[in-house]
């Protein structure tokens, strides 16, 4: 049969993943064996030895790659933007992530097996959070390039935007107590909320009109 060819090792690879993350999310870790992963991909189980190792780095692997999976793109400010309109749109990117199918499988799994790999939970989560409110704190930065906020602390606003806006959101998502994000007039209630508590009343009173100009 010869030796597989570069794209089949990728495509063998590919269905490994899948299988193993479909394992570790449904199951958890501790019932999840390298035997089950390699018959579920139709694999021998020295084939996952040789290319992820033992157990543990197969799940720090899936882990990992659910992390960086299926991204959605981030907000941007365009020519035009009012601040609530790219707030707007800003608070919705936040919902669209916290309740895409990754995103609630490997939060999951990382309150699941926290207890048993604490510190590899605590640096992926501190790096997904840390992407997250980069993404708000770049909105941010061009909104004051657009002469629509004042120079400020854009990573505190970046903070304080995403608590305000998620509120208790993420959490009730995660543990299956609520499914459904906020209306948009609830949405719309918090940004208009954050603006004026962030900003103050003169800014806010023109947050819908005041348009954003690129390379003011």
């Amino acid at each position: 049969a010869g030796r597989p060819t570069a794209a089949e090792l990728e495509k063998r690879k590919a269905r490994v993943m899948e299988v193993a993350t479909e394992l570790f999310v449904t199951h958890g870790y501790a019932a999840t064996s390298l035997v089950d992963i390699a018959r579920g991909a139709g694999v021998a189980t020295r084939t996952l030895y040789q290319h992820f190792g033992d157990k543990e780095a197969m799940f720090r692997e899936v882990i990992y790659a659910r992390d960086t999976a299926g991204a959605i793109p981030k907000p941007a400010v365009e020519a035009g933007d009012t601040l609530f309109s790219a707030l707007m749109r800003a608070g919705q990117y936040a919902f669209e992530v916290t309740n895409r199918e990754q995103s609630i499988g490997l939060m999951r799994l990382m309150i699941a097996e926290s207890r048993r790999f604490p510190d590899f939970m605590k640096q992926i989560a501190l790096s997904i959070f840390g992407r997250f409110r980069s993404n708000f704190e770049k909105v941010f930065i061009a909104l004051e390039g657009g002469g629509l906020i004042p120079k400020g602390d854009h990573s505190r606003s970046a903070e304080l935007f995403s608590d305000l806006v998620l509120g208790t959101h993420p959490i009730m998502t995660y543990t299956s107590w609520q499914t459904d994000p906020p209306a948009e007039q609830d949405l719309e209630e918090r940004v208009n909320l954050f603006i004026r508590g962030r900003f103050g009343e003169k800014i806010a009173a023109n947050a819908k009109k005041k348009k954003l100009v690129i390379g003011k």
